[in-house]
């Protein structure tokens, strides 16, 4: 048996190195005619004879999208952990809990034609709306210009009034936050629901004995599992960086950088999935493989770093039993 285990974990590890090897020789030629251009370049035209790529803009997107939907799913999460494990009575914290899990079985095709034909619709009419109505005339900072002015024409850029430049459009950064926050929730609040879990009852008990109220007791218990929490909020960070059909069905789908947040955009694993197919000569394949190489290594990245917080917060609570 223990033959067998070893043998199934270092195909795993085989299996990655695979993974990371083949799409390293993809983008070979790219890694070595683009260089770091392809990381510092918003312009992306595969047309024959300009063959310029650069992913800055895609990049962009991907942070903004996921920055929005961390920033909203986050506090819910914890919120819904906490209410799992010490709020709600034990006949209905099951039920709960089998409700959050199955959120994350639901695939994500099916999220974006939600979020395509009834989220997108209702955010332009309503919360767009309502934020484009309420900061579109306050100018508090100057930021410079838009792209796109000239001298003659000159478009200044103030902050907060950029966050809604263009006014709603439903299908934007915000539109693709919003459906990756939902996407992630569950994630976060699985892992957050566990770690919490793992809060010893003798702290807890010490805390009510020295007359700690329950919101005290609480606050205490979530700082106590702070590196756990912070590794399930990386876990959906890696989700949100990889999700691609639900994004892509809100996102607008447009090669730019804008700071509003009703612009349309794309990310890395949008413009994979959106071009792979056309990239009929090597240049073109190899830049859509060193895509494909980055993505994997902003996986790593993030994933990595979650897991080995989440070990800390097992290897505490088992010292301290």
């Amino acid at each position: 048996m223990a033959g067998l285990a070893i043998s199934g974990v270092l195909a795993m590890f085989g299996l990655l190195a695979l993974i990371f090897l083949v799409l390293l020789d993809g983008a070979w030629m790219a890694i070595g005619q683009i260089n770091w251009h392809f990381f510092t370049s918003s312009v992306w035209d595969p047309v024959k004879g300009h063959d310029h790529y650069g992913v800055l803009a895609f990049a962009y997107g991907t942070a903004v999208t996921t920055f929005i939907a961390l920033l909203l799913a986050v506090p819910v999460s914890i919120g819904t952990a906490v209410f799992i494990v010490r709020i709600a009575p034990r006949w209905l914290s099951g039920p709960v809990s089998f409700l959050v899990e199955l959120l994350a079985a639901i695939p994500s095709v099916v999220y974006g034609l939600w979020g395509a034909f009834v989220m997108s619709p209702w955010l332009q009419n309503y919360p767009e709306t309502w934020l484009y109505n309420a900061l579109h005339n306050i100018h508090l900072i100057k930021l410079g210009y838009y792209p796109g002015s000239t001298p003659k024409y000159p478009l200044p850029e103030y902050f907060p009034a950029n966050l809604v430049h263009g006014g709603p459009s439903g299908t934007d950064y915000l539109a693709g936050g919003l459906i990756l926050a939902i996407m992630i929730l569950p994630i976060i609040t699985a892992i957050t629901r566990d770690v919490l879990l793992q809060f010893p009852d003798s702290i807890e008990h010490g805390a009510y004995a020295l007359g700690a109220t329950w919101w005290q007791t609480t606050r205490l218990a979530i700082n106590y599992c702070r590196v756990g929490i912070f590794g399930a909020a990386m876990l959906g960070m890696a989700r949100a960086i990889g999700e691609t059909m639900a994004i892509i069905m809100v996102i607008g789908n447009t090669d730019r950088i804008s700071s509003s947040l009703f612009a349309g955009g794309q990310t890395l694993t949008g413009v994979f999935v959106n071009e792979f197919l056309e990239a009929d000569r090597p240049i073109y394949f190899s830049a859509m493989m060193y895509v494909a190489l980055t993505l994997l290594i902003s996986s790593l990245l993030t994933t990595l770093p979650a897991r080995f917080m989440l070990n800390r917060i097992g290897a505490r609570h088992a010292s301290e039993e």
